[in-house]
């Protein structure tokens, strides 16, 4: 440029355009790509000082944006920057100008190496302290001319206060990461503290139901000690005592796994049709009667299957999906088998009518203390589908749910299972006692 009105515009144009720009890397970059498009240079650096001062000057020294070097060339011992312009600089700090610098006495290595001629060198400093350098070389002799002398000390002025605005900026973001990160974690524990007075308070009345019907069969039995007692009271108390056993069974294991702790399994063939008639038998006798009729149970497993699993815990998982479908879904509830290719696990399918789970909901299922509708009327701890996961995983099988807006939901779990012929299956307390092939 041969005016000297269009170096001065040139330098309004590079200052607003980096006034705008947060990022402190992004802003490094941009600000040595202006000043080598400005000053015509080959190359170009931008070097920032590390903050710690009891480092010596040359190892405090990083490169933060660099023009034509390769990332490796900076991890090379050789690096082509002349650090004795750079160290005077940041010693003096004055601007360092070379118009030949192959020529001047005692070159450094860099400069005779590259054959480095005109070197233009600047400080960046804020309020006395000094930030680093922009660094512009070139192989032509003279290569900035006085104009480039005069423009970069203004540019380089801009850009440290960019730089130091960039900084700060950058630390106020963090501190408020670090105070986020900090309300996260209350807001965690206030919410964990609020699960666990759920939970306590959901325990307790679950198995204040079951209880009490234990409560008044016995008080009506002792009532009548010479009578026998009636067939529907002895039946209720012992779903009911069923009822309080699974749900102790599965706060043990919550509060078990909660401790890292593995649990217990004990391998035996199991009949998965029995097994899965009685669970449905089960679930059943636990509606209130009046509810009965909304439901119809349909077990479409074939009774010739056998499944190489723990009995208990095959029980606790499909009662909990079951009793799920019950209380939030509705209609026909089926049970059905989905076998696996040779070698591979088969899939025991549970589904029902209901209103289906919110897509958003679906993937957080299976996590502890979740809840597809927490503000629902129908109660629950978040643990049911959590215990089915863990389970299931202790099995070496699988979970999945599959379920679309007023479609129902299908619950599915993978199991090793194998079809005998009906000869051989035996019963579900047979197989009981049945040590594992």
């Amino acid at each position: 440029m041969s005016s000297t009105v269009d170096p001065i515009l040139r330098l309004l144009e590079v200052t607003r355009s980096i006034t705008g720009v947060l990022d402190l890397d992004q802003l490094l970059q941009h600000i040595l790509n202006q000043a080598v498009e400005m000053m015509k240079a080959e190359r170009g650096y931008l070097l920032l000082l590390d903050p710690d001062t009891t480092l010596p000057m040359d190892q405090r020294l990083q490169v933060r944006a660099s023009y034509r070097l390769g990332a490796e060339e900076l991890l090379e011992e050789d690096f082509s920057v002349s650090r004795t312009a750079i160290l005077k600089v940041l010693d003096g700090g004055n601007s360092h100008h070379s118009q030949d610098a192959l020529r001047e006495p005692n070159p450094s290595h860099s400069v005779e190496m590259f054959g480095l001629r005109s070197i233009l060198c600047e400080p960046l400093v804020v309020q006395d302290r000094m930030l680093g350098v922009i660094y512009l070389d070139s192989r032509i002799i003279n290569r900035f001319s006085p104009w480039c002398r005069e423009v970069l000390p203004s540019l380089a002025s801009q850009a440290a206060i960019c730089i130091e605005n960039a900084k700060l900026l950058s630390q106020r973001e963090e501190a408020m990461r670090a105070q986020y990160d900090d309300q996260m974690r209350a807001l965690e524990m206030e919410a964990w503290k609020n699960a666990m007075a759920a939970f306590v308070s959901i325990a307790s009345h679950d198995l204040k139901n079951p209880l009490t019907v234990l409560q008044n069969g016995l008080a009506l039995l002792n009532r009548r000690p010479q009578s026998p007692p009636p067939p529907d009271i002895l039946k209720d108390m012992e779903v009911s005592l069923l009822r309080a056993r699974r749900l102790v069974e599965d706060y043990l294991d919550a509060a078990a796994l909660q401790q890292g702790q593995e649990l217990s399994l004990r391998w035996e063939y199991i009949d998965l049709h029995t097994l899965i008639q009685r669970e449905l038998s089960q679930v059943e006798a636990n509606l209130h009667v009046k509810k009965r009729d909304l439901y119809r149970f349909v077990n479409a497993v074939p009774p010739d299957t056998l499944v190489h699993a723990d009995e208990m815990r095959l029980r606790q998982v499909l009662g909990n999906l079951l009793e799920n479908a019950v209380k939030y879904g509705r209609g026909t509830v089926s049970v059905r088998l989905h076998p696996g290719e040779e070698n591979e696990r088969s899939w025991v399918e549970i589904s029902d009518e209901g209103p289906g789970i919110p897509l958003e909901s679906q993937d957080r299922l299976f996590d502890r203390y979740f809840r597809a509708e927490p503000n629902s009327s129908v109660r629950g701890t978040g643990l049911g589908l959590w215990i089915v996961r863990q389970i299931v995983e202790a099995l070496g099988g699988q979970v999945a749910v599959s379920s679309q807006p007023n479609q129902g939901a299908r619950f599915s779990f993978s199991l090793q299972a194998k079809h005998c012929p009906p000869q051989a299956v035996v019963g579900a307390d047979q197989l009981s006692s049945t040590s594992p092939a």
